[in-house]
């Protein structure tokens, strides 16, 4: 009698550890199995027909002391199953068959090559029993001394009798999103450093994407990714190329890096994230023109509220998709409550919006499947399968398959590996029932979530106010963003620097700046500025004479910086007036200049002249001003004028003075002659 091989392993599954290479039953000492290569998804329902597994291993023994044994189990029947079996939790033993190790040939790549015929009717020692029609789960395991030392589960389907190939029966769409992504490569000094293993991935990734045949797929470019890679030169023309010639594929309309909508709503501050938007589709225009970018889906990797949501739909997007991330933090996470394979329908106010849903267990495999390390081909099969139960689950409940998408993200929306996108796509490929579609073709033929009463409508909670840090952010971008327009003024036209600044004011919104790397990209614009006013000397304090009612003051400003600089000049004092101070002045660059400043004196002495220079909107102070002194004489012939008409009053005084004294004595003259006593005679 055949001997059966009980798998007392317990293998840590999706949501617990992720996928390993393997995963083992004891320390990992010895023979252990290393990744799945290849597998047979399907074995025809023939007896004798073959399974085949391509598998690595490490430290085999080849002295007869190893075997691989080859365990089948009960078909699993529902999603959870698929999960409990991923997780270890496996089905009862249906039928196990032993290789010696060193029997097992391998492929030029040294892989171990297994192949095993299947038994539906008499069982054999040599035949792996699969008698039942459906998805069983079987264990690859290395047995030493009759102890399993290391085993992985994957799955596989057995057709029903006489059946060579999967026939198709009731078609399920499945919409995939992938992206192409990688850290800020703008650092705080205005330089870009493209991190090498993101480019890489982004690279493997494309290839990936060519190699589809014109599979339907979704992909988020982040427009700050692609756009440090055009800042490569010459060596990014080919990568761009490759991904503007990508075939089949739609490219989603995102902001410049990974803004927070709901986030700059809660602060009254959804210009930036408009901004944001406009700059990201801008950048993928430019880099990419064939992408064809529209405002039809939107990916939302965070949580929405009604003022997020009411903002995407003002700015024309049509329906969104939430990530297993967004969906947590959206309305307390009751979006779980829907089947994902239908849209719910999102209430805000006085409008709505319709919504699919990334499943959030298939993209728990998508994320953990795509780890470094992880063993990504063994990770899509196990999603594979998931996949398959799912349309079959429907089918058992006689529910139409029409009018559902299956949407897969991974939990965040960040890209998929390389290695689990191909193996997944090519698995799919595979299944007539299963047809890959585009996120917009998706939203468009799939159906409402529906109730007796009507569509489920999860009607969101109004926007919060945002919190500290999402404040500071707005602050900063309003003030900073005022800055940055005052000193490029400053500049002439096309200096790198106002480009450095305003990309660094561009990744401020990215949410996954800390505070401290916010205020390192903040620190660095205001060196610059600092450095930019420092570079003008203005003269030490001084005396100025003016000689005349109207006149001039001469200024003189050295610039040392290496461009041009635009200047406000601004003089002020409680005595002078000054002619008009709006116009900005030229200061060439390493030189000296001297300018002349009208003034109008409006009276004598000895008084302070403040000097202060500012940006040419007048807005910011450059450096801290100078106080002259003025001295004026300029009103010495006005003195001179006043002086004369006193001497003029005083004269005309005294002649009117003498006039009335020759008057009043001529008067007593007379009257002294009329009292004569001659004439009393």
């Amino acid at each position: 009698m055949k001997r059966l091989l009980l798998a007392a392993v317990v293998i840590s599954g999706v949501i617990g550890g992720g996928f390993g290479s393997s995963v083992s039953a004891l320390p990992a000492v010895g023979p252990s199995l290393g990744v799945l290569i290849s597998q047979d998804q399907y074995v025809a329902g023939v007896e004798g027909s073959l399974v085949r597994f391509s598998i690595s291993a490490r430290d085999l023994p080849l002295d007869g002391t190893a075997s691989i044994a080859i365990t089948s189990y009960r078909p699993v029947r529902t999603r959870v199953a698929v999960r409990e079996a991923m997780a270890g939790d496996l089905p009862s033993v249906v039928d196990t068959v032993l290789l010696p190790a060193a029997d097992i040939p391998r492929d030029g790549a040294g892989y171990l090559d297994i192949q095993v015929p299947i038994e539906i009717g008499v069982r054999t020692r040599d035949s792996l029993q699969m008698s039942a029609v459906g998805i069983h789960p079987v264990t690859v395991g290395i047995v030493v001394d009759k102890q399993v030392v290391d085993q992985i589960v994957t799955f596989v389907e057995r057709l029903p009798e006489g059946s060579s190939a999967p026939s198709g029966r009731a078609t399920l769409q499945v919409a995939v999103v992938a992206g192409l992504t990688g850290p800020l490569a703008l650092r705080s000094d205005g330089s870009t450093v493209v991190d090498t293993s993101a480019l890489e991935r982004t690279e493997q990734l494309v290839s990936a994407i060519e190699g589809l045949d014109m599979t339907p797929l979704t992909v988020l470019a982040r427009p700050a990714w692609i756009d440090a890679i055009r800042r490569l030169g010459d060596e990014s023309v080919e990568l761009l190329g490759r991904i503007d010639g990508l075939q089949s594929v739609q490219m989603l309309s995102a902001p410049y890096v990974d803004a927070d909508p709901d986030e700059l709503v809660s602060v009254g501050a959804p210009a930036i994230f408009l901004e944001q938007l406009r700059r990201g589709e801008d950048v993928l225009l430019a880099a990419i023109p064939s992408s064809g970018t529209t405002r039809d889906t939107y990916l939302a990797t965070h949580g929405v509220s009604a003022g997020s949501v009411t903002l995407l739909r003002d700015m024309g997007f049509r329906s969104l998709v939430l990530t297993p991330r967004s969906q947590a933090d959206t309305a307390q996470g009751a979006s779980f409550l829907a089947d994902p394979t239908r849209l719910i329908r999102l209430g805000f106010g006085a409008g709505s919006i319709d919504v699919a849903l990334a499943d959030p267990a298939l993209s728990l495999t998508m994320t953990e499947g795509s780890r470094a390390g992880a063993d990504a081909y063994l990770a899509s099969q196990h999603l594979f399968a998931e996949l398959r139960v799912l349309r079959e689950e429907l089918l058992a409940n006689d529910e139409d398959t029409a009018g559902r998408t299956v949407v897969m993200t991974t939990m965040d929306g960040s890209p998929p590996s390389a290695e689990f996108l191909a193996a997944l796509m090519s698995s799919l490929s595979t299944e007539p029932d299963i047809v890959s579609v585009t996120l917009d073709d998706a939203l468009r033929s799939t159906d409402l979530n529906l109730t007796e009463t009507g569509p489920v409508v999860l009607e969101l909670p109004t926007t919060e106010a945002g919190d500290a840090r999402a404040r500071r952010l707005a602050d900063i971008d309003a003030a900073l963003r005022g800055r940055i327009g005052s000193f490029t003024a400053m500049l002439p036209t096309g200096d790198v620097r106002a480009e450095m600044w305003r990309g660094i004011l561009e990744v401020l919104p990215d949410s996954a700046l800390s505070d401290a790397d916010r205020e390192s990209y903040i620190g660095a614009v205001s060196t610059e500025m600092a450095s930019l006013a420092g570079s003008i000397s203005l003269p030490s304090s001084t005396t100025f004479t003016l000689g005349g009612r109207d006149s001039s003051i001469r200024i003189t400003l050295r610039n040392d910086n290496d461009s041009d600089l635009r200047v406000n000049i601004r003089l002020s004092s409680s005595k002078l007036r000054f002619g008009a101070q709006n116009d900005a002045v030229v200061l060439p660059a390493g030189t000296t200049t001297s300018i002349e400043v009208p003034v109008e004196a409006r009276s004598n002495g000895r008084f302070p002249v403040v000097l202060q220079l500012f940006t040419p909107d007048g807005t910011e102070a450059l450096g801290v001003p100078v106080t002259f002194t003025a001295r004026v004489n300029a009103l010495a012939g006005l003195g001179q004028l006043v002086t004369g008409v006193a001497l003029l009053l005083l004269l005309s005084w005294w002649a009117s003075h003498l006039r009335r004294e020759r008057r009043r004595r001529s008067t007593e003259v007379d009257q002294t002659a009329t009292r004569h006593p001659s004439l009393n005679h």
